[in-house]
């Protein structure tokens, strides 16, 4: 995959490749990149064809908005913006979001 057309894939990989994080925040950059290729296999092999079409619009906003944090966070981490702590702990909400996703969606809206 080319990261030139994805901008918080690309993010990722950098983060996982970068000489100033810690283990843990490369090992979440690297879960984010699973995280984001599971969901991008799932949308193409199983939710196009298993969600109706609306629910599957709004199971894919939410997940764009989602990893569209992704190059701000990077950005704001390399400017000096943001501690180490502060900057895995945003990246651990993110990229735990990601792995849940959409099965936790799916059921928080078959019970809303």
């Amino acid at each position: 995959m080319s990261t030139r057309n994805a901008e918080h894939y690309d993010a990722l990989v950098h983060m996982a490749g970068s000489d100033r994080l810690g283990w843990d925040a490369v090992m979440l950059a690297g879960r984010g990149i699973v995280a984001y290729s599971a969901a991008q296999l799932w949308m193409l092999r199983e939710g196009k064809s298993s969600v109706e079409p609306l629910r599957m619009a709004d199971l894919v906003i939410g997940f764009g908005e989602a990893v569209e944090q992704i190059p701000g966070l990077w950005d704001e981490y390399c400017a000096g913006l943001l501690n180490d702590q502060d900057f895995s702990e945003r990246l651990e909400q993110i990229v735990t979001f990601m792995e849940s996703w959409p099965h936790d969606r799916q059921e928080e809206r078959s019970h809303s």
